[in-house]
């Protein structure tokens, strides 16, 4: 069971909070939609939670554990994805411009149309990661 539910959040961001996320339980959450920008989500469980088309840019996201995690059409452009598990999630259409996917597990990823331009990708895991013609990549990168 989340540790926060959508109504708290939204009341939070209503009220101008600063918010913390930091090692919560968020596993199902639906957050799709939301203005999640600059948020701290490092090290929370966001396993399964929707966050399609959610707006997390600059958010961090160090270390989550987000397996089938939904962000479909979600801004993640400078978000600080490092060392975070997002297998088997769905990240297409996804804008991650220079987003910092450090060491970061992609594997079995929906990268499909995503946007990638100038993220770091260093030792980022893409096993049988799923992308199209359409995926925009770093200049100089090649996928595996």
């Amino acid at each position: 069971m989340p540790s926060v539910t959508r109504q708290q959040l939204e009341a939070m961001i209503k009220a101008g909070s600063k918010i913390s996320l930091n090692g919560q339980d968020l596993q199902g959450l639906d957050l799709s939609g939301l203005n999640l920008s600059g948020f701290d989500f490092s090290y929370a469980n966001l396993e399964e939670a929707n966050m399609r088309g959610a707006d997390l840019s600059n958010a961090i996201l160090w270390s989550v554990r987000a397996r089938k995690i939904n962000l479909s059409q979600a801004n993640l452009s400078s978000a600080n994805l490092g060392t975070a598990d997002l297998s088997e999630s769905n990240l297409r259409s996804a804008i991650l411009q220079r987003a910092s996917l450090l060491g970061t597990s992609l594997n079995k990823a929906d990268l499909r149309e995503a946007d990638l331009r100038e993220a770091n990708l260093y030792n980022a895991i893409l096993k049988e990661a799923i992308y199209s013609a359409e995926t925009q990549w770093p200049t100089g990168f090649t996928p595996r």
